[in-house]
């Protein structure tokens, strides 16, 4: 009997027959994934249950705690909501799978909901957990696909197949209900057994899972209000537009000079800006610091100085101060639980330093601040500061709104900003484009141009700066006073023309290569836009190129 020879990632080398389907492997490994396994990697391509092993390679297994496992069971678990609430509300109803938020993804339903129908769906989707149902897929051309959703009323994903140029696609079939779903499902059912629905009266129902941090559990919601409210507003806006998905975005491009949208999107986010900086001039006699923070690659340093610009305009004089400059001496570093040093963490940051200079600029103290050498490892003492009469202290970093910072400072005197990127944009009503996914975009490209960084390198320490953001960013949001949106409506069409050449270079046989492709797969679905018409006082600058605060 010919046999394989598999190297599992535990470093374990098992001997398996040729042609052995994975749920057989599987099987053999149970008792290693309490949580079950979604899928497997194979010579860095996903597999499946039922496909079979035919020569010796190497094997990854992943479950949901596992990022490339935790998106698969999403994707799941939205389309078994998704036909569990048709099956209570009837197959007229529109769903709209709208964006991230605490855990779990925010759906918009046309109908009206309550906590009643919520449980009723929530009782259908564990039936069919328990059903152990298949997601099946069916490989048919991209025409039959535009005629079976014309014929069901689907524009979204008539629009969406017909900017995509592939001659064969593939569907879902879940419980007699079709569907395009961009990337890979489970098997079936059966493994999406941990969830919860959380219904928020008006809006829709948030879909809830774990994230990777979070070992199968379901965290208990919190609604962050400001937060949620900020992309209601921005979905609205593009409403009106009718530019709600990649594909009216498309056509907007095509029928309009895609110079307008460029131009809409930042009179926009300007305006937001603006509102921010008028509400800190009318308060000035209380606010002296303003705080600014949010997760990486979000535009805080743009933001910040576009802020400045306004507040100047405004009658203040606002001096800059960052976080990172007040880093512990390179020797002194923390070292994280693998043994290298933690940067993402507070207690990198000399806190004692930075909270007695910031006490005494308020006392109107001058302070010499430091400049931190980050070739050196070490901070530089050049800079003297001193606040003056309608003088304002900005301050940016990834801990601005940690309360453990500037503690002896009374509240009324500091005003906090999250910023991020909250995209409301989707591909289609069912395939979502993630926040996270643009702020890596955006890494990806400003890496490669002013470090010098390959995209696998990038990618590679994402993961790291996931985890940072989930300890010391995502907590602290609800600290703001207002939180700034720094998406734009338009990016990802000029990102696609920076990052695709980029992300092509990550090679087959490499780890980060499964992102790289799932990241390719997105950008297939814009048009691409020129960046000749992007203003230089554009966020997008900070990651492309060419801005004005460089």
């Amino acid at each position: 009997m010919e046999t394989i020879l598999i190297n599992l990632s535990n470093g374990q080398k098992r001997e398996f027959v040729k042609g052995i389907k994975l749920k057989e492997v599987i099987e053999t490994l149970k008792t290693k994934y309490p949580h079950g396994v979604i899928c497997g990697k194979f010579n860095n391509q996903i597999v499946n249950y039922e496909d079979t092993l035919i020569k010796n390679g190497n094997l990854t297994l992943y479950d949901i705690n596992t990022k490339q496992g935790n998106k698969i069971y999403e994707k799941g678990l939205i389309y078994l909501f998704e036909i569990s609430a048709m099956e209570v509300l009837g197959k007229d109803t529109k769903i709209t799978v709208k964006h991230s938020i605490d855990k779990g993804i925010f759906c918009r339903i046309n109908k009206e909901i309550d906590s009643e129908i919520t449980n009723k769906i929530k009782k259908i989707m564990r039936d069919k957990v328990n059903k152990g149902l298949p997601f099946t897929k069916i490989e048919t051309s991209r025409v039959e696909a535009i005629e079976y959703f014309k014929s069901i009323k689907r524009e979204d994903k008539v629009r969406t197949l017909f900017y995509n140029t592939d001659k064969f696609i593939t569907l879902y079939k879940l419980d007699g209900v079709y569907n395009y779903i961009i990337g890979d499902l489970p098997y079936d059912t059966s493994i999406l057994k941990y969830f919860d629905l959380s219904y928020i009266k008006d809006r829709g129902i948030v879909v809830r899972f774990p994230s990777i941090y979070d070992d199968g559990k379901i965290v208990k919601y919190t609604h962050h209000t400001n937060y949620f409210n900020s992309l209601e507003e921005y979905s609205n806006w593009g409403n009106g537009l009718n530019i709600n998905n990649l594909g009216e975005l498309n056509d907007f491009i095509i029928n309009h000079n895609a110079g307008d949208i460029i131009q809409l999107s930042e009179i926009m986010q300007d305006y937001k800006l603006l509102n921010i900086a008028e509400q800190i001039v009318l308060n000035k006699d209380d606010y002296k610091i303003v705080l600014v923070s949010g997760p990486s690659s979000s535009g805080k340093t743009t933001t910040a100085m576009k802020l400045s610009l306004y507040l100047r305009s405004l009658g203040l004089n606002p001096t800059h101060l960052s976080i990172d400059d007040y880093f512990h001496e390179r020797d002194e570093t923390p070292l994280g639980a693998d043994g290298k040093p933690d940067f993402e963490s507070l207690t990198a940051v000399d806190i004692k330093l930075f909270d007695n200079q910031i006490s005494k600029l308020l006392k109107g103290n001058k302070v010499t601040v430091p400049t931190f050498n980050f070739v050196e490892g070490k901070k530089e003492f050049k800079r003297s500061v001193e606040l003056k009469e309608n003088d304002i202290l900005i301050i940016e970093g990834l801990h601005a709104l940690n309360e453990n910072l500037l503690v002896n400072i009374p509240k009324k005197k500091k005003f906090g900003i999250y910023i991020s990127p909250l995209t409301y944009l989707n591909i289609d009503d069912d395939n979502r484009i993630s926040m996270t996914d643009i702020r890596l975009l955006r890494r990806i490209i400003r890496d490669s141009r002013t470090r010098g960084y390959s995209p696998s390198k990038t990618l590679n320490s994402w993961d790291n700066v996931r985890e940072g953001e989930e300890k010391y960013v995502f907590p602290y949001q609800d600290n703001a006073d207002a939180i700034f949106n720094s998406s734009l409506a338009y990016e990802l069409g000029v990102l696609k023309t920076f990052a695709e050449p980029l992300l092509f270079t990550v090679r087959e046989d490499d780890p980060e290569y499964l992102t790289a492709v799932r990241l390719i797969e997105l950008l297939h679905y814009v048009l691409p836009i020129p960046s000749e018409t992007v203003p230089q006082i554009s966020i997008l600058r900070e990651f492309i190129g060419g801005s004005y605060f460089e």
